[in-house]
């Protein structure tokens, strides 16, 4: 059977028995944190796969950025943070990541 498109044999053998990590820029219990552990749930759910919600709170969301920036780039680590996040680029001198 032929893949539907590029982005389907890409995530053919993906993911496998290693669980994807999803870092949380907030404290436990927080909406961002209530809100990543829903959709953790959900794509646990449809994907078949293990979800690990890891709280990493601090320098409004920079901390969990820098974690995520410094994984490795193999679609097993991803980052939750809000819009606040995104702003701290702008107002911090140095932020460990890429915004963009």
């Amino acid at each position: 059977m032929r893949p539907r498109s590029f982005l389907h044999a890409a995530l053919a053998d993906w993911p496998n028995d290693k669980p994807i990590r999803i870092l949380v820029g907030f404290g436990a219990g927080g909406g961002t944190d209530v809100a990543t552990r829903i959709l953790a749930d959900g794509l646990a759910e449809n994907l078949g796969a293990q979800f690990a919600v890891e709280n990493r709170p601090g320098a409004g969301g920079s901390i969990a950025g820098g974690v995520a920036a410094k994984a490795p780039k193999d679609g097993y680590t991803a980052v939750a943070l809000s819009m606040g996040h995104s702003t701290s680029a702008v107002m911090v001198k140095q932020v460990p990541y890429d915004p963009l």
